[in-house]
Formats: structure tokens, sequence, C-alpha cells
């Protein structure tokens, strides 16, 4: 009567698994679930050990998910220029996706003068300051400075037009480049990604209308 009981709370566990929503909950309840099964195939007049190989290898599939499912939720250690950025540009972003986002980036640095941007170009790529300053200029004439932490070309690397204004660096520039074609690879495998990155722009936008 034991077994009985067992398989149909597993029975019971197994429903219960397919409602909740988070993956790491389904696969440990799911693991329990088919432990319980156990008894009952083996205690039978004649024991089910086809039935039993199968719980089993659900059972090893369903740790080793879960085993990867909990390392990627580690919490990970931030440097001191990753800290920076989830304080203030990429605050939507959660430390590891952050973390992949920068991972995928060139880091580019230019002297005082050179342009980051030219006007009239097509601008296949988003940018990030991470040290210095630079001035957004239209017909040589400066409109807006950017700083640490601000993004570069951001609108037109959104509507896909021409830049309008040069981004000219008023001292050496250190900052960050991602090309488009590679922030769209990551949104295929990602796309709460994508929502998360255009957010932080909007926010990036808005602090700059707010200056």
């Amino acid at each position: 009567m034991l077994t009985v009981a067992l398989f149909f709370f597993a029975n019971i566990l197994f429903c219960v698994a397919y409602m909740v929503r988070d993956m790491a909950y389904l696969r440990a309840i799911t693991i329990f679930a088919a432990s319980c099964t156990l008894p009952y195939f083996y205690f039978q007049a004649t024991p089910l050990y086809s039935a039993m190989v199968w719980q089993l290898a659900f059972i090893i599939i369903n740790a080793f998910n879960l085993t990867a499912l909990l390392l990627q939720r580690r919490p990970i250690k931030l440097n001191e220029q990753e800290t920076w950025l989830q304080q203030t540009t990429l605050r939507l972003l959660k430390p590891r996706k952050m973390r992949r986002l920068l991972q995928l980036a060139e880091i580019h640095e230019t002297e005082k003068g050179e342009r980051l941007i030219e006007k009239g170009q097509e601008l296949n790529a988003l940018l990030l300051i991470l040290s210095g300053q630079a001035q957004v200029e239209i017909n040589q004439q400066q409109r807006a400075t950017l700083y640490p932490g601000d993004f570069a070309g951001e609108m037109s690397f959104i509507s896909h037009k021409l830049t309008s204004a040069d981004v000219v660096a008023k001292e050496p520039v250190r900052y960050l480049v991602w090309p488009a074609h590679v922030l769209e690879r990551l949104y295929l495998r990602d796309p709460d990604m994508k929502d998360a990155l255009q957010g932080a722009i909007g926010l990036d936008m808005a602090n700059k209308l707010a200056r």
C-alpha cells in the first residue's frame, strides 16, 4: 500500500511541477516525483525494470539540467568597471547578462580631436563611452557633451538613419563598440537582452535631455 501511495503522490507532484513557472523548481520537483515511482515499479509481482530504467533516465537528464541551471544562477563577482556600469548605464541588465554583453564588445581608444562618429555615415555599431569626454558637433558647433557612461550615436543606430552630427573627442576617450551583427546574434539567443538594452538606451537618452 505504501508503494501505491508513493505512486499516486508522485503523479500529484508531476502535476504540481507543470504548474510552476520557475524551471529550477520544475526540474527539482520532477526529479523527486520520478524517484517516488521507483519503489512502486520495483515491488510489483514482477519488477518493472524497463519502467525503472526510463524513470532513472529522466532523473539523470533533469539532474544534469538542474545543475547547469543552478550554476548559471550563481552570484558573480563584478570588477570595478562592471560594478560602475551595473549601477549606472546598464542597471536594467542582470549582472550575468551584463557581463555576457560586455564580453562581446570591442574596446577602442581615440586621441583628443579625433572623431568617434562622422556626420552622414551609416552607423552599424553601438558605442558606449568608458572614460574621457566627447562633444557632439553640427557644422563645427558644439551641441552637447558626452560623458563616461553615455551611449554615442544611439539614435542613428536604432533608426538606421545616417548620423546627423560629428562626435569628437575633447580628450583621450576609451569606449566600447558593439557591431550590429554581433548584437543581432545575441538577440536571437536571448530576446530579453534586446528589451533590456533598448531600455538602457532609453534611460540614457532621458538623462541627456535632463542635462
